[in-house]
């Protein structure tokens, strides 16, 4: 079958893109606001982009406005306007967690209370790390990049300036997730 992108719907086109992309790595992310509050989100629109420099992207979809036009997320606002982020990669372990922060809403401080996350503080960002992420990627807003029009997504660039992965992840100097059974968004 072909599917001219044209004439497709919306919905049409994410899900066949989210079909066909597969499997995407879930990107656990927090940051904070000028305030100090922290946010935490997933977003499987998340890869490298390079190794020299260490650059990541993370695509921030909007949300719809009251007026009609498009809003920016807390993530995309934290890390244009504060800068930093620290990404995880979560295992199976964390997908209740993960769905838990992927509503359309910010989790209140109530609401991560209650998922039972403990925070590390980073080594060189202001954003906390999740403590028991095997994976976790410091970095620093480089680079915001407006998609569509109207705009509909924000694509960041992150680079990467400090990397953390627990011990028993470590295998002759490299760090193999495998065991760690990192999330992945599959489809069946």
């Amino acid at each position: 079958m072909e599917w001219p992108v044209a004439t497709l719907s919306p919905s049409e086109k994410y899900n066949l893109i989210t079909d066909c992309v597969v499997p995407r790595p879930i990107a656990w992310v927090t940051s904070s606001d000028a305030n100090g509050k922290i946010n935490i989100a997933p977003f499987s629109y998340f890869n490298i982009v390079s190794s020299e420099p260490m650059i990541v992207s993370l695509s921030v979809n909007r949300r719809m406005g009251q007026g009609g036009g498009s809003e920016q997320k807390d993530t995309a606002l934290n890390l244009i306007h504060g800068g930093d982020c620290v990404i995880h990669i979560p295992s199976h372990d964390h997908a209740p967690a993960v769905h838990a922060t992927g509503s359309g809403t910010p989790p209140s401080q109530e609401q991560i209370d209650s998922l039972g996350l403990q925070f590390a503080p980073a080594q060189t960002v202001k954003a906390p790390r999740i403590d028991d992420c095997g994976v976790a990627l410091e970095g620093r807003f480089l680079q915001q990049i407006e998609v569509g029009s109207p705009v509909v997504a924000d694509l960041i660039l992150i680079e990467i300036v400090h990397i953390y992965a627990a011990d028993d992840l470590l295998h002759n100097g490299r760090v193999h997730p495998e065991p760690y059974a990192i999330a992945a968004s599959k489809k069946p």
